[in-house]
């Protein structure tokens, strides 16, 4: 499409080479939240000019965990997200004046966005947000942080709505999402994108591709909350309880925390349980030290919708993935090479004692992980997933 002096807009990876970009808003960033970061990192080395005026949340903060918090610290969050995205707003409206960049939002993009929101359409850039999944599910729904039907779930939901469509890309991680975002906030289908999430891989990457140890070495990483089926997975483990050819090692707190306190109390064989949060270094070590990643096991309903951080980090590593079959992907990426039992813990348990006997199976699963992440989820994914980011915002 010929842009307003006549000359063809570039496409492909000209579209990234010849863009600029400008980050603005208070953004999360760290071990939890890795997909901003890496996606700016990605984009720089494919040549895209960053203007990066974002203000960075420490890295050790987690959103949720925050929330539920002591009152001074939850005030001294919420003041920051809502008031230091006020001044964010400005400076973006003030520098779009001077020159009009694509202007991409990290997580927690909604803050930015509402205050955007109320300035003309004119005025204001255009607008990349990365909504990842939604603020309002996961707080009222994932978490019971507001208690749903209440007035907060409502004015949160109302916030994020608002919010949402004054972007003129929402980037989020799967088909699902993207689908359960455009219905459930009325965003336009033309905004919508589900692209890849990107993570600092390099180490993974470095890592020898699994060959299955004795016995079958099995680790759980992520947030104990009913998205990942924790009940689901807690209760595998205790069908299992051959140490000598299954072992379980379990990293993460949350809300359903109270399960592996039981299985602890009760002295189930073969599982350990790492409650305290582990960093990005950490999380290398304990994939090196792993033949096979657990996924999510929630059954349907948003479990079915995402494809989480973690998984990534299997796949790039070169471990096995065992995780449900309803799970939903970025646009255009097929079926990866997963392990899927139905979220039932016996089916669970026979699948991981027949890894333990058959640890070929178990390496050609590994070595299937991480030719699909180079393929589609990686770099490669990302930058493909921006080349149209640009692209539709160029012909606009």
């Amino acid at each position: 499409m010929p842009n307003a002096k006549g000359r063809a807009m570039p496409r492909g990876p000209e579209a990234l080479a010849l863009a600029s970009l400008r980050v603005a808003g208070v953004a999360l960033r760290g071990s939890g939240y890795p997909n901003a970061v890496n996606t700016l990192r990605h984009l720089r080395a494919a040549g895209v000019r960053i203007r990066d005026q974002a203000d960075w949340l420490p890295e050790g903060l987690h959103l949720w965990k925050a929330m539920r918090a002591s009152p001074r610290a939850k005030i001294g969050l919420y003041a920051r997200l809502l008031l230091g995205n006020a001044l964010s707003a400005l400076r973006v409206v003030v520098a779009s004046r001077r020159e009009r960049l694509i202007t991409y939002v990290p997580y927690p993009a909604i803050f930015l966005l509402w205050w955007l929101s109320w300035v003309p359409k004119a005025l204001r850039p255009p607008l990349v947000a990365d909504a990842y999944i939604s603020i309002w599910d996961a707080a009222v729904r994932d978490r019971g942080l507001l208690g749903e039907g209440r007035w907060s779930d409502r004015l949160l939901r109302r916030f994020e709505v608002r919010a949402l469509r004054s972007a003129d890309v929402v980037l989020v991680d799967t088909t699902a999402n993207r689908e359960w975002m455009i219905a459930e906030f009325g965003l336009s289908p033309d905004a919508v994108s589900a692209i890849p999430l990107a993570i600092d891989d390099e180490a993974l990457l470095s890592l020898p591709v699994s060959r299955a140890a004795t016995p079958l070495r099995v680790s759980f990483i992520g947030t104990f909350v009913p998205l990942h089926g924790i009940d689901v997975l807690i209760d595998a483990v205790k069908h299992v309880q051959q140490p000598e050819r299954v072992a379980f090692r379990f990293i993460g707190d949350g809300q359903d925390a109270g399960k592996a306190e039981l299985a602890i109390a009760e002295g189930t064989a073969g599982f350990t349980w790492e409650r305290s949060w582990q960093g990005h270094d950490q999380i290398i070590a304990a994939l090196a030290e792993s033949d096979v990643c657990l996924g999510v096991f929630g059954g349907s309903g948003k479990a079915a919708r995402v494809l989480p951080f973690k998984l990534y980090l299997a796949l790039a590593a070169g471990r096995a993935v065992v995780t449900q079959q309803d799970i939903s992907l970025p646009q255009a990426v097929p079926a990866p090479p997963f392990l899927t039992p139905r979220p039932r813990p016996a089916e669970i348990a026979t699948l991981l004692l027949g890894l333990s006997s058959d640890p070929a199976s178990c390496s050609a699963a590994a070595e299937a992980g991480r030719r699909y992440y180079r393929e589609w989820l990686g770099s490669r994914g990302v930058l493909k997933a921006w080349q149209g980011v640009f692209e539709r915002l160029h012909a606009r």
